[in-house]
């Protein structure tokens, strides 16, 4: 099998969202889990969006000209994070993952902190990237839901603005030691973001509150998580989705008594600088 990794085009799109569908589809099955996708086409989507973006860095394995594996690497803001890194069930175990992965790595040689997030029950990809010199720093739970409480008093929880995206950063290195804004941006421009808002101040935040794949937030305090999801529902009427650290142990028991579910289990794995969060947080599968 002659095997070339080279640049992605937005003429991948489409081969590339079958391969993300058909990848995750297997594994997840294979273990007894949902998807990450819900079609082809929403695969295919999510392909489309990193492609397109200039501040994303994507390769392609192609096998005897078949497209047959795929990884990017987002370069928006100070962390580097893989992801998605998907090779089609066809060919797995055939060396592509590494491959991809050394691709990426080469590209974020020489940066601080280069960060994924890996599905907890697959052990071939927790041994690849192991091998790469990734740690796992955290594990996380997939929640789902439409939390079934009223909304908490003393806090505003609305659609992120523009005017917020400074205390948005201010918030995010205070917890986390960098910025994610440039991230956060792109999601603005979608709508997506909600914030709560206590005594003037911006408190919490989530980015993408359906899809927990883009999904990422910070809070000062667990109340304050607490007050986002529950105003949350007054103003998304799909159920929320997020990556939760189950070492907020009282945080997800409270999570589950508000009737969200835990689908799958996730772990954040790092290779380079790492600062331990100091408050609450949601990662995406990126970081």
């Amino acid at each position: 099998m002659d095997i070339t990794i080279r640049l992605a085009t937005a003429a991948d799109a489409e081969a590339c969202g079958h391969v993300a569908y058909e990848g995750f589809r297997v594994v997840n099955e294979r273990h007894g889990f949902p998807t990450n996708y819900p079609s082809v086409e929403a695969a295919t989507r999510r392909v489309r969006a990193l492609i397109d973006h200039p501040r994303v860095y994507g390769v392609v394995a192609e096998a005897d000209g078949t497209t047959v594996g795929f990884c990017f690497l987002s370069e928006r803001d100070p962390i580097r994070a893989v992801g998605p890194m998907v090779v089609g069930p066809a060919v797995h175990l055939s060396g592509i993952g590494r491959r991809l992965m050394g691709a990426v790595l080469e590209r974020a040689r020489g940066e601080p902190s280069v960060r994924l997030l890996q599905e907890t029950y697959n052990m071939q990809s927790l041994a690849l990237y192991a091998s790469f010199g990734f740690e796992v720093k955290e594990l996380l739970v997939v929640m789902t839901g439409t939390p079934t409480g009223s909304p908490m008093e003393g806090w505003e929880v609305r659609r992120l603005e523009e005017r917020d995206l400074a205390g948005c950063t201010a918030l995010y290195e205070r917890v986390h030691g960098f910025p994610r804004t440039n991230e956060l941006r792109d999601a603005l421009a979608k709508g997506s973001p909600i914030a709560a808002v206590r005594a003037g101040r911006l408190t919490a935040y989530m980015a993408v509150p359906t899809f927990w794949i883009a999904n990422h937030g910070v809070a000062e305090t667990e109340a304050d998580v607490q007050a986002l999801l529950l105003g949350a529902r007054r103003i998304i009427e799909e159920p929320l989705s997020f990556l939760l650290p189950t070492r907020h142990a009282a945080l997800f028991r409270w999570c589950l008594a508000q009737g969200f579910r835990a689908i799958k289990p996730m772990s954040l794995m790092v290779i380079g600088e790492y600062q331990e969060p100091r408050a609450s947080y949601f990662p995406s599968v990126l970081y």
